[in-house]
């Protein structure tokens, strides 16, 4: 598979019970402590080439630009770390006895939807949004059987809260009348030759799998568009149909879609299409041992092998885990809280990591690469780049794509290639 550049963007929920009467807003304290810490870079970036600000809220994350799959959980996962790490600080400091809790999920128990974004620097030249609704709809209204987060919303379990929430096939909007396909249109490089792909149907996860086969089948999936080798996929009739049908069903043999032939298929058939055109493309060992993973996934899946599989899928997993605590405790609260403090972020606190702790979850990378990635960004990428000139210069304005030095001249450096790793590649240009 060729390198794509990718990244995720994740608002996190802060609580703490000080907030409303002593005005005290825990997403604002965190940033200003990593704005005074030795993580500060310059602007709202970090030291990994990650951005960090308030949207909205909440504390968003926006990691690193990242050229493949693996790297992209890595940095994800960094992202999680700092703020876990703010959280204690505030804890010691600021709150005493009084806990903070910091959640990386995207859905309030009402139906309230907040920001847990893919990117993906994709050719220009793919015609937009015609091939794209085309080629990748197909997958992204179908990889929710191993994409989803699982949550309660509405007093419902759902496999997907951003697929439940979702209800047009293409939007340009990003918190309400949200699309399977959204058209925004921010490259953050060379406009002429790259498209960002924002993609926000996904869900925020806490299972290092699971953000591993979103991004190995997505990435593969946009790489086999842009070659022009999808001209047989299959045609869904009524994605938001379908989507908003599977997206309550706990059980494989009930899920479904029509195609635009008329036969009715399962969302697993759908995904193994894909599987097999993938298999074309893969090179190295990290590739194929994804493919051997998605396989066994899909297998599982149709088998229902669950135990197993809840190793894998996140939101089987957090099923499973909701059950559990009901068993434990009775009372009409305790799945929601479950469900929740599943995806807290705190190790100490978290359901997730507790059953990562147990052996219950896979893993595909380990907290020596997450702790280096604190501080460090992907060494293949602008980032790298980005970070070099903010050692080097005093920085007066930065962007993902631009940089404003004081170095007497008060410089404007453009970074218009999300590859340029030195000064001297084609894009990375002064002016």
């Amino acid at each position: 598979m060729r390198k794509m550049v990718q990244g995720t963007e994740h608002e996190y929920t802060l609580y703490c019970r000080k907030m409303g009467t002593m005005g005290f807003d825990p997403h604002m304290m965190a940033l200003d402590l990593l704005r005074d810490s030795d993580l500060h870079l310059a602007g709202e970036f970090i030291t990994n080439g990650s951005r960090v600000y308030y949207d909205v809220g909440h504390f968003e994350v926006s990691t690193a630009e990242t050229t493949n799959f693996h790297d992209v959980v890595i940095w994800e996962k960094a992202g999680e770390k700092v703020l876990d790490w703010l959280r204690r600080v505030m804890e010691e400091k600021y709150t005493g006895d009084m806990k903070i809790h910091a959640f990386k999920n995207n859905t309030s128990p009402d139906g309230t939807s907040y920001g847990s974004h893919e990117n993906y620097c994709v050719s220009r030249d793919v015609p937009f949004p015609g091939q794209f609704i085309r080629d990748l709809v197909p997958h992204l209204a179908t990889r929710i059987i191993y994409t989803g987060a699982g949550d309660i919303v509405r007093g419902k379990y759902v496999l997907s809260p951003m697929a439940f929430l979702t209800s047009q096939v293409v939007s340009g909007e990003t918190m309400h009348d949200t699309g399977i396909l959204n058209t925004r249109d921010e490259p953050h490089a060379d406009g002429r030759l790259w498209r960002r792909l924002h993609v926000i149907v996904g869900d925020a996860l806490m299972n290092e799998t699971a953000i591993m086969l979103r991004h190995f089948v997505t990435s593969g999936v946009l790489q086999l568009m842009e070659d022009g080798r999808l001209d047989d996929v299959p045609r869904l009739k009524d994605p938001i149909r379908d989507l908003w049908h599977n997206v309550e069903i706990r059980n494989p043999e009930q899920w479904k879609v029509e195609l635009e032939d008329g036969r009715t298929v399962s969302p697993i058939d759908i995904q193994r299409y894909y599987l097999e055109k993938i298999e074309s493309i893969v090179k190295d060992d990290w590739e194929r041992r994804a493919l051997r993973t998605f396989e066994e996934v899909l297998d599982g899946l149709e088998n229902r092998r669950s135990k197993e599989l809840a190793h894998k899928v996140e939101w089987l997993d957090r099923y499973i885990a909701i059950q559990e605590a009901g068993e434990k405790k009775a009372g009409p609260d305790v799945e929601m809280m479950a469900c929740k403090q599943y995806s807290e972020i705190g190790a100490e606190r978290s359901l997730f990591y507790k059953r990562q702790r147990a052996g219950l979850v896979d893993r595909i990378t380990d907290d020596d690469a997450i702790k280096k990635a604190i501080q460090e960004p992907p060494n293949d990428t602008r980032a790298a780049l980005r970070r070099e000139l903010c050692d080097t210069f005093n920085i007066e304005m930065i962007d993902w794509s631009m940089l404003i030095v004081n170095d007497g001249t008060r410089r404007r450096i453009d970074l218009l290639d999300p590859y340029a790793t030195k000064m001297e590649a084609p894009y990375a240009t002064a002016s």
